[in-house]
């Protein structure tokens, strides 16, 4: 058997580490990535890499090429996969063709960009590779003024890289509150508050019109004629799944249509991560990529695990404030689920729990509550059973 992977991302790398391990004899497994570095980096180390200019490439680079080896995998670094011939079971790179018997694409996403007048601009940058941020990081040199559109996680860790950096930073956001995706209303206030009072200027509800300048970004001006000073624009408006390379033959919505093996619409192609698209979600996140990718190695071998789905959560740091969100959506509100609220300055927790179970979590600069709502959350665990570890860590919850 001959198992390719297209991608080397989160998925990628995922999805040979399960087929290394349960492979059977005489099988190979070979893992192609366009990006020229020498083995897997991790995206999420990418604006600690933006803030640190002591940190190499060598130090965000998670499993180098003799992991690889060691795993039996054949890495073909910076060897873009250009045609797909599924009548013939065969990929085709720049170099030459590959035959397979399964085939796993894990492409990932490119980020997503509005189409704002003058983003063809010089230093104009839409953040999502290491070669993204290495641009970035040489630009910071010499920029002093930088605008981040986008109030999501991404670009919330990318300002304060930013402003770590020395730079005069703000924020434009699109949504009146931010992270629309993790807070409601009350806690991306109370977000903001938190980040302006740490020099990050923060507009919600604001919309870019166009960017001006000579060759080069100069100026940011929004639809309601807000007008910012600016030398460099950090675009981190989500993501656009990367499904060029099957658009022709595969079933595609927003991402790649998957069933419940993670396999497409044509037999022994399977996809996973911010590629793929599971009952209309494309999830976007590491957690379900991991989940997914892991899945789909397995079937790739044994079709007879089925994917279920994923609980949304993520868990980010900005300056020195983390965040966890478990399970919210946003549509909790209407749900009728009782409220356990606890808020201070630079504290907000909110429980949704419904049948004595945390159906959704928000949790602000409270640290020590993550590890312990987490564990109530993901196995589902009576809430009165731990009133009192919660009350340890949330003690004026209400």
């Amino acid at each position: 058997m001959k198992y390719v992977v297209i991608g080397n991302g989160v998925a990628g790398v995922s999805a040979v580490q399960v087929l290394s391990k349960e492979k059977p004899p005489n099988t190979t497994i070979t893992q192609f990535t366009d990006e020229p570095f020498l083995g897997y980096y991790n995206r999420p180390k990418i604006p600690t890499f933006i803030r640190n200019n002591e940190m190499t490439i060598e130090d965000i680079i998670a499993y180098n090429l003799e992991w690889y080896r060691n795993l039996q995998v054949d890495l073909h670094v910076q060897e873009k996969v250009e045609r797909i011939n599924v009548e013939t079971k065969e990929v085709m790179t720049q170099k030459r063709m590959y035959p397979f018997d399964r085939l796993l694409i894990a492409t990932g996403a490119d980020c997503w960009c509005p189409p704002i007048e003058g983003r063809q601009l010089k230093h104009f940058y839409a953040i999502r590779s290491l070669n993204d941020a290495l641009k970035i990081r040489e630009r910071f040199k010499v920029s002093k003024k930088a605008v981040v559109i986008g109030g999501g996680v991404l670009g919330l860790e990318i300002a304060s890289a930013a402003a770590k950096q020395g730079q005069e930073t703000t924020v434009i956001e699109f949504f009146p509150y931010l992270l629309p995706r993790q807070l409601d209303e009350e806690g991306g206030n109370i977000l903001k508050k938190i980040l302006e009072q740490r020099g990050i200027k923060i507009y919600v509800k604001k919309e870019i019109q166009r960017i001006i300048g000579d060759k080069e970004v100069e100026q940011v001006i929004t639809k309601d004629g807000l007008e910012i000073s600016s030398d460099l624009v950090l675009a981190c408006t989500g993501i656009k799944p990367r499904v060029e390379l099957i658009q022709d033959f595969l079933k595609i919505n927003r991402g790649i249509i998957v069933n419940d093996h993670l396999e497409t619409s044509h037999e022994d192609i399977f996809a996973a991560g911010d590629c793929a698209e599971h009952n209309g979600i494309v999830y976007g996140l590491i957690p379900p990529s991991i989940q997914q990718a892991r899945i789909a190695g397995h079937n790739m071998i044994n079709k007879d695990t089925k994917y279920k789905g994923s609980k949304i959560s993520s868990t980010l740091k900005v300056t020195d404030l983390f965040l966890s969100s478990f399970g919210y959506t946003g549509k909790e509100p209407e749900l009728g689920y009782s409220v356990r609220k606890y808020i201070n300055e630079e504290e907000y927790v909110k429980l949704f729990i419904h049948n004595d179970k945390i159906k959704a979590a928000i949790i602000l600069g409270v640290k020590n509550a993550i590890p312990l709502i987490r564990n109530i959350f993901t196995q589902e665990k009576s809430v009165s059973d731990h009133e009192t570890e919660i009350r340890k860590v949330i003690p004026d919850l209400s």
